[in-house]
């Protein structure tokens, strides 16, 4: 018998995290999380890097460092404009490589381009003029394709969306909400389309609402991971607006996380 190891990192996400994130950092055990992700407005707060340092945090990926409504409006702008946003988009990778961060995560709108082919062309044109950039920066554009996945999008048409990039800087962000899946569903079968292309996993979820992440759904999801070899990070990602809920989580899942790695296993 042996105690189950995790190979992946393992990090905290204030993506939908609190308004007074500071006072939750030296909450955050560093000893099961190694990582973190911040969300674009926290790329003009002055040492940003630093802070999680200091919490033993590495920030792995920044998310939407385009505001999302510009990020989702690339489509039909004046050629100037986006000429703007690419500039803009420079400055801003080159000050987020320095954390040093490898990742940014940013929302296109796929999903709402997947059945206007002028839209698609447009953006897979606007990331193709984003490469040069994310070469000299050594970064990653990862794209969140959410599982579940809305009609009228398919695991397939982002598979297909990412080869058309012709990049291999961009990959995908898989965005799992393991509570809106139904417990017949093949979750292997869910990441088949991603399995060669993630650079990040994010487990999203609302412990405000009620749902929490249980030992259950933590052994499912890893035990997909393993089976399908990825070894990138993992991000735990709770929608909580009080800080003091917040420290709460992350000490949960910080003891769930003990449990489930100290359960033992058969041997090979």
């Amino acid at each position: 018998m042996k105690k189950k190891k995790l190979v992946n990192k393992l990090g905290i996400s204030y993506v939908h995290g609190p308004e007074d994130w500071e006072a939750t950092l030296s909450h955050v055990n560093s000893s099961t999380f190694s990582v973190a992700e911040i969300p674009g407005e926290f790329i003009d707060i002055k040492n940003i890097s630093d802070e999680f340092r200091t919490a033993g945090l590495e920030i792995i990926n920044v998310k939407e460092p385009l505001p999302l409504p510009v990020a989702r409006s690339i489509y039909g702008q004046d050629r100037k404009l986006v000429g703007k946003i690419l500039k803009q988009l420079g400055i801003l990778l080159k000050n987020i490589s320095k954390y040093p961060c490898s990742n940014v995560s940013i929302d296109f709108g796929i999903d709402l381009a997947v059945t206007n082919p002028d839209k698609r062309n447009s953006i897979i044109g606007f990331i193709k003029e984003m490469t040069p950039v994310l070469h000299r920066e050594n970064m990653c554009l990862c794209i969140p394709t959410r599982i579940p996945m809305a009609p009228p999008a398919t695991p397939e048409s982002y598979f297909m969306f990412l080869k058309d990039t012709m990049y291999g800087g961009v990959r995908f962000s898989a965005d799992i909400h393991p509570h809106e899946l139904q417990k017949t569903t093949d979750f292997e079968d869910l990441l088949k389309w991603y399995r060669f292309d993630m650079n990040i996993v994010r487990l999203i979820y609302e412990p405000e609402a009620g749902n929490l992440l249980v030992e259950k759904i933590i052994e499912n999801w890893f035990g997909v991971f393993e089976r399908l070899s990825y070894r990138g990070p993992v991000l735990f990602c709770p929608k909580i607006t009080s800080s003091g809920h917040f420290i709460k989580e992350c000490e949960r899942l910080s003891e769930l996380i003990k449990s489930y790695t100290s359960t033992r296993q058969p041997g090979k």
